[in-house]
């Protein structure tokens, strides 16, 4: 067997576990989109979740479909890689959008924070997609539109995000050991770890692409294209099924400080949070702690 059968074989057998592992994860979920999403009005959270959860489906599908089948015989396959792309493009960009969200709650939603996060994310998204265009013009030549291959200039799509990534855990770990130090309710925590878990996650995936892409021979180079695609969808789907059932078990948090959660509880004055002081019924008794508010 030579080595291009291999590394096309080995990328065919990570595009479909990583299309199993999508619809695995979508039959134990199920029923908890049921129970937390459906019903619920459509808002920005809710659209961006469909977003997030639908896209990665479709997409994972396409590239299944484009690594299972024989396309060599199609004179031109520009059309349903574009469509591909664009499914991949709205899935990471809902995916990120939910985890601005959950920021943005960390954050006590600081506008001015909202506001910076997403001419941020605009800025990286710009960057990531025009960058790579140019360096792919420059510098390399992209497979055939039928072939299942990537372009090397797609590794520099991955640093952009890295980077991204690095700015919200960050943020996070500011605020989670600032304000948060001494809280000990489970919406903070799930606000916490589920975040950190998901930056962790999504960081260690895109430097294995840029390793792939840029290391490995072609044929490997869509080895981890469905799986991080699906690792983006998944885990940001699990961050809010898992705030929105934090919610119903933590009577703590203040109904609006945390919109992902939808929370329609009181607050506890006996639980204590960073300083000993305790969560408040107004935000704005947060601005002398929270100067970004």
């Amino acid at each position: 067997m030579s080595a291009t059968t291999i590394g096309y074989q080995t990328a065919q057998y990570f595009t479909v576990g990583a299309m199993a592992a999508v619809i695995f994860d979508y039959c134990l979920t199920i029923s908890q989109e049921v129970q937390l999403i459906w019903g619920k009005k459509w808002d920005a959270i809710r659209i961006t979740f469909t977003l997030t959860r639908y896209a990665t489906l479709m997409g994972t599908a396409m590239t299944t479909y484009a690594a299972v089948t024989d396309r060599s015989k199609h004179t031109s396959c520009v059309t349903f890689g574009n469509v591909s792309y664009g499914l991949h493009l709205i899935s990471i960009i809902a995916a990120e959008g939910l985890l601005i969200f959950r920021t943005f709650a960390f954050w006590h939603q600081s506008k001015k924070l909202l506001v910076w996060l997403l001419v941020l994310a605009a800025s990286s998204i710009l960057g990531a997609v025009g960058v790579s265009k140019v360096v792919s013009s420059l510098f390399f030549v992209n497979p055939p539109s039928c072939t299942f291959r990537t372009g090397k200039a797609g590794a520099v799509q991955y640093i952009f995000l890295i980077i991204y990534e690095l700015v919200l855990m960050i943020l996070t770990l500011y605020k989670r050991f600032s304000f948060y130090k001494g809280a000990r309710s489970r919406l903070v925590t799930a606000l916490y770890r589920d975040g950190i878990i998901y930056m962790t996650c999504i960081i260690v995936a895109s430097i294995t692409n840029i390793f792939v892409t840029l290391a490995i021979p072609p044929d490997y180079t869509n080895t981890m294209d469905a799986p991080q695609l699906v690792i983006h969808g998944v885990l940001a789907s699990r961050i809010l099924f898992n705030l929105r059932q934090s919610r119903q078990s933590d009577a703590a948090i203040i109904d609006g400080m945390f919109p992902l959660a939808n929370m329609h509880s009181t607050p506890d004055a006996s639980e204590p949070i960073a300083g000993g002081s305790t969560f408040v019924s107004m935000p704005e008794d947060l601005s002398a702690k929270d100067s970004y508010k």
